[in-house]
């Protein structure tokens, strides 16, 4: 089993739900997935801590696509990097209407 879901959630934005503990190879096969996916995306962590998260988001933002994040606590400084041409926009949000509606006018 994999410790994430990708399900559509509407036309052109898909939901990445956190479902368990990440291996070295869901590690490895998300971060395809992140440099592939051109879409944006609703990372759901409702079924995590802030904490199990937070050292992979740090090492997955700078390939991440247009995302917004909510669910679980999380210090959004660790989203925080140098501003490049590469990097897409992340954001944190309280709640997943929050975060659906900010995607949408992305």
């Amino acid at each position: 089993m994999t410790s994430f879901q990708l399900t559509p959630v509407e036309k052109g934005i898909m939901r990445c739900r956190h479902i368990g503990p990440f291996t070295s190879e869901d590690v490895r096969t998300l971060a395809d997935f992140f440099y592939d996916y051109n879409g944006r995306l609703l990372i759901d962590l409702s079924g995590t801590t802030g904490e199990e998260c937070s050292k992979y988001m740090a090492r997955f933002r700078p390939m991440m696509p247009t995302a917004a994040i909510f669910g679980a606590k999380i210090d959004p400084a660790i989203l925080d990097i140098s501003d490049s041409y590469y990097t897409r926009d992340v954001r944190y949000f309280d709640s997943e209407e929050e975060a659906l509606d900010w995607l949408r006018n992305q």
